[in-house]
């Protein structure tokens, strides 16, 4: 079944069409959540969350295509991770987070490497990192979703860029050995 045609039935309420649409996407939208979460366990509960709002509203989402449609779900789960982490106080306390890269084509080992490296970032840059970079937010939208200001979603940017850098230099020159 189509993604439109699963999506039309689960706006009814058709719970095969809901159980349906969730084995056709929930993947990429655990990898949505993993990228703001510390674990799998709160990327569930992420996963979760999100589902019910996608549920929810899907009665007032009008389908154009089947990547606004997959973006559209992302962007909910990324505000429910933000949530979440809001809610809890890892946010304020410890800034810790996670990012699981999409890269399709890649070799296992480059993405395991990319996971740790961007798992050695302080949480407020990873996500600002992550809005920015794969889900394509503007310093706008960031800054309100955060509340914090533009300016300093701009420096959380550049902070995780230059830390990304000095990590990968770092990597090389001990692989070089």
């Amino acid at each position: 079944m189509s993604l439109e045609q699963l999506v039309i039935l689960a706006a009814e309420g058709k719970e095969q069409a809901q159980k349906q649409l969730f084995l056709k996407t929930s993947s990429q939208l655990k990898a949505v959540a993993l990228r703001y979460v510390r674990d799998v366990s709160t990327a569930d509960d992420v996963l979760q969350e999100s589902y019910i709002r996608i549920f929810n509203q899907l009665t007032n989402f009008e389908y154009i295509n089947d990547e606004s449609t997959i973006g559209w779900m992302r962007k909910i789960t990324a505000r429910e991770a933000i949530r979440i982490i809001k809610k809890d106080q890892r946010w304020l306390d410890n800034n810790k987070s996670n990012f699981t890269p999409e890269i399709q084509n890649s070799n296992p080992m480059m993405m395991d490497d990319m996971y740790q490296m961007l798992m050695r970032l302080p949480d407020n840059q990873r996500v600002v990192f992550n809005l920015v970079a794969i889900e394509g937010y503007s310093h706008k939208e960031i800054a309100s979703e955060l509340g914090i200001e533009k300016s300093s979603s701009r420096s959380l940017l550049t902070r995780a860029r230059k830390n990304l850098q000095n990590i990968l230099t770092k990597k090389m020159s001990y692989e070089k050995v």
